[in-house]
């Protein structure tokens, strides 16, 4: 009777991972990812060189992307200040006869909410991660 019961638990998937992986090198500090290659004395100095200067060209351009998005939200506020602005002293505006520049991006409010939110998504992100690790 016990090997009946002995060969149901070995039929049985196990839930436990059998190999453990590692994690990337994608989640460490970039400093700590320079010193490593800095110290890998199986590379060439030329290596070393070409690998330091991609991971400084990596977090820049993050750096960038973040910084462009950040420019592009500001900037759109200020245009919908100058087109509020705008829209009160128009005189069509105030006597109905034309369409003011608020009405006519209030009929695109959706593609702007969107718009807006993946560039503070970007801005968020990249300010998240900054604090999480100050190197990046």
């Amino acid at each position: 009777m016990t090997d009946k019961s002995e060969e149901k638990t070995t039929d049985k998937s196990s839930v436990v991972p059998l190999k453990i992986e590692t994690a990337s090198d994608a989640g460490k500090g970039p400093i700590r990812v320079m010193m490593e290659v800095a110290e890998n004395e199986k590379l060439s100095d030329q290596d070393r060189a070409t690998l330091i200067s991609y991971a400084q060209t990596r977090f820049t351009n993050r750096r960038r992307m973040a910084y462009v998005a950040l420019c592009a939200l500001i900037f759109s506020l200020a245009f919908l200040f100058v087109a509020a602005f705008v829209d009160g002293f128009t005189e069509c505006v105030k006597c109905k006869t034309c369409t003011g520049i608020l009405d006519s991006i209030k009929k695109v409010e959706a593609v702007i909410i969107w718009i807006e939110g993946f560039l503070a998504t970007i801005v968020a992100a990249y300010y998240g991660v900054s604090a999480w690790r100050p190197g990046s």
